[in-house]
């Protein structure tokens, strides 16, 4: 005769104390228990979040976005994977459970800890991977340069943006500012909150970064502007400083400049390849703000040799980021480096579309590039760094 099982009462743990959610929260040491937790009910994620923005170090490296392909459907599912010491070094992954995006044709960038997604429709959102934020900004085609609104037509949803990059996180200010900078159709654009529009700006750009207060942007010769855009109706860009030495430009070479704030100061990287090749050097300056007018003929003196604590990340769908390595101990990199991703370029150029790969190394000591191996990933697909607090 077979026996049955006693009921067991099933709790319903939302209904804990608030003040016991909370002690329970700051007991975690593990971010990816932390966002197990969050992920139990409202009130649980409620302290998760509140914990998270306030806590350790070991809670804040940044987190690896990709997209993998699901071969049943055909369509691509963002996946998160833990960057700390321990999954990292032993080459695996951790796989996080973070937001999952209901819409499966979208392409995503990242900054400041927020997801930004546009839409095979042209819609684009601001998402929150822990608190599950959704803010809906314009469609990208809506500008006020309506000649440039037409040119929106036909253009691939992938291929309309390289790089959003915000001034501010929402998740701490209503006052902030969202930049796009437009792959195909050139220029770059902006919002703030309360407008139904973006606002284009002509200029062709490389990157952009928000740095004490103003955006600033480096175009493809090398000059470095800051962006004026307090009067939506007539933004300005005015060079800071001309000429950041790049390599004669030729068939052979390919070359990518980069913005990143680091330990306060301003920073541009250039970036050399091999056309349709890999990456094989990184050189970075100081940013000579204080200079701004003169002509500077001696950038010699303002390239950093070493970056000392500090690591550099760099990616093709993020906007760039530094961090300290001595407040991450939890993350595997020791300071002095530049992780990276592969650009869109060195994508194509692995024709077998795979790689033992998710991110490479370049150390400024030795100038050496060692690639940091995990999960095939499909290096066809946008893989991006959020970066911490999220």
């Amino acid at each position: 005769m077979a026996q049955t099982r006693p009921n067991r009462k099933v709790h319903d743990w939302s209904s804990l104390h608030q003040d016991i959610v909370d002690s329970i929260a700051k007991r975690i040491v593990s971010r990816a228990d932390l966002i197990a937790f969050a992920a139990v009910c409202k009130a649980w994620r409620s302290a998760a979040i509140k914990e998270y923005f306030t806590s350790r170090s070991t809670l804040k490296s940044p987190v690896l976005m990709i997209q993998a392909k699901n071969k049943e459907k055909g369509t691509l599912t963002p996946e998160f994977y833990n960057s700390s010491k321990s999954t990292w070094s032993k080459g695996t992954f951790h796989k996080l459970g973070l937001l999952a995006p209901k819409k499966t044709k979208q392409s995503f960038y990242s900054s400041l800890g927020w997801l930004v997604a546009v839409s095979a429709d042209l819609k684009v959102d601001l998402l929150h991977p822990l608190s599950h934020d959704q803010i809906e900004l314009p469609d990208i085609n809506k500008v006020r340069n309506h000649h440039q609104q037409q040119s929106f037509s036909g253009v691939p949803y992938e291929f309309i943006a390289s790089k959003f990059v915000l001034s501010s996180s929402p998740s701490w200010t209503c006052d902030y500012i969202v930049t796009v900078i437009y792959r195909i159709l050139g220029g770059w654009g902006f919002w703030r909150p309360g407008e139904d529009e973006w606002t284009s700006v002509g200029r062709n750009i490389m990157d952009l970064a928000y740095y004490k207060g103003q955006f600033y942007a480096v175009d493809f010769d090398g000059n470095i502007m800051v962006c004026e855009i307090a009067e939506p109706e007539q933004p300005k860009m005015r060079i800071v400083v001309p000429k950041v030495p790049m390599e004669p430009r030729c068939a052979s070479v390919d070359q990518s400049l980069y913005l990143v704030e680091s330990q306060g100061v301003l920073l541009v990287v250039l970036r050399l390849r091999q056309w349709f090749s890999s990456t094989t050097e990184f050189r970075v300056f100081n940013v000579p703000l204080e200079g701004c007018g003169k002509c500077w003929c001696h950038w010699s003196d303002l390239q950093v040799k070493n970056l000392g604590d500090s690591t550099l990340f760099l990616g093709r769908h993020n906007s760039s980021f530094s961090i300290e390595c001595k407040k991450n101990k939890n993350f595997v990199c020791l300071g002095n480096s530049i992780c990276f991703t592969l650009d869109f370029c060195e994508c194509l150029a692995l024709t077998n579309g795979d790689m033992d790969a998710s991110y490479f190394v370049f150390n400024m000591t030795d100038g050496k590039i060692k690639p940091c191996l995990g999960k095939r990933l499909n290096l066809r697909a946008p893989y991006l760094w959020i970066q911490a607090p999220f």
